[in-house]
């Protein structure tokens, strides 16, 4: 392997190295919804030219909409540009009737109701997974740390995978689903389920297995290229990142930064002492039950065979997170987790809100209010 930044590894053009180590980005799925009705509304296009930010991207559709943070050194950074870019999205919406939401699933639009982005990719993706793909109204939050090579960035997404029903558990915000409280934490993340290349990545001892696995699919007619492989966390070599995706959308921005955190400091603390592998069915099991449960699961340590409610699983995640939080400087927002611990997950508070207003409406109204609230006006 060529040991400068970047380059051309086994034909595949990747980035890692050429930003600084665990430099850290954020992206958030955002729902469009009527000022009035508070239903899902097919305003990207408006929404995006009111915006006119280059940090705004389209999704799969058109009642969603993509935001992407720069580069920083520090989560803090990034989390100063997620409220800018929200508080940005306030004003955009508002000029168009409309108002922003953060969650993993809206409480009761229904995807058939949902346009699709008259894109070639994504048109493609439709026509070729038909309703796989049209009922994934669902949105996330991905979080992309820097590494510093291809094979570091192998064994930290193996590592991660182990720890991805934590990710979880901590995250869990779509308890509602086409109206009806699914009896989930995590409704969106088996909704993601039924897409194909989703879900658990393999185990990778080495970028040259990531590279063969892409060159067999693609030249099978698989997949066009690496951007379709959806897994929970994943190498992007053309940003030179381990890419975080096992988080449902998050409406406290306070949440953002917490998780934000525990990525960029378990990337660095498994770059420089990666995890043995452990069995993808078994990792499913524990998955399984953070969908389920939320932190309210019980989750087993794969390595010693020990059951610890969630709760308990995610302090010590983050307690092996601590060291590198705090070469990084992110101890204060690494402390969020406690606080997440403490109040709910996102589901819980949503389920707390339609149990005292009584009504999936009132979710949806808190929802907005909340993935706004404290920003100022861009």
């Amino acid at each position: 392997m060529s040991s400068a930044p970047g380059g051309n590894l086994h034909g595949m053009e990747h980035a890692f190295g050429r930003s600084a180590p665990f430099t850290v980005g954020i992206e958030e799925e955002f729902q469009l919804l009527s000022a009035g009705s508070y239903e899902l509304v097919p305003r990207f296009d408006e929404v995006a030219e009111a915006a006119g930010d280059e940090r705004v991207r389209r999704e799969l559709m058109t009642s969603v909409l993509e935001a992407a943070t720069g580069i920083h050194t520090h989560v803090a950074e990034a989390v100063t540009e997620v409220r800018e870019i929200r508080a940005l999205l306030q004003d955009a919406a508002a000029d168009r009737s409309a108002v922003i939401a953060s969650a993993g699933t809206h409480p009761f639009s229904r995807w058939e109701h949902q346009e699709i982005t008259d894109s070639p990719r994504y048109q493609g993706v439709v026509e070729e997974l038909r309703w796989v793909a049209e009922q994934v109204a669902i949105f996330g939050l991905h979080v992309h740390v820097a590494v510093p090579s291809p094979d570091i960035a192998m064994g930290v997404v193996t590592s991660l995978r182990t720890h991805v029903p934590e990710l979880l558990a901590l995250s869990a915000n779509s308890p509602f689903w086409q109206a009806r409280d699914t009896g989930l934490a995590s409704a969106r993340s088996k909704v993601f389920d039924a897409m194909p290349r989703s879900g658990l990545p393999p185990a990778f001892r080495s970028f040259d297995e990531f590279t063969e696995l892409v060159a067999r699919g693609t030249s099978a007619g698989f997949f066009d290229d690496y951007t379709y492989l959806w897994w929970d966390v994943r190498p992007h070599p053309k940003l030179g990142t381990v890419e975080l995706r096992a988080f449902d959308a998050q409406t406290r921005v306070e949440s953002v930064a917490a998780l934000a955190a525990l990525g960029q400091s378990l990337v660095a603390t498994y770059a420089d002492q990666p995890l043995e592998p452990q069995p993808r069915s078994l990792i499913a099991e524990n998955k399984w039950r953070a969908a389920r449960y939320g932190l309210d699961a019980e989750l087993v340590d794969l390595e010693t065979g020990r059951r610890r409610p969630a709760r308990d699983a995610v302090r010590e995640l983050a307690d092996t997170a601590m060291p590198a939080a705090e070469r990084l400087g992110c101890t204060a927002e690494l402390a969020g987790i406690e606080e997440l611990c403490e109040r709910g997950t996102g589901a819980d508070e949503q389920r707390l809100v339609h149990e005292r207003g009584g009504s999936l409406l009132a979710v949806a109204q808190w929802l907005a209010a909340t993935t706004v609230e404290g920003l100022t006006a861009a």
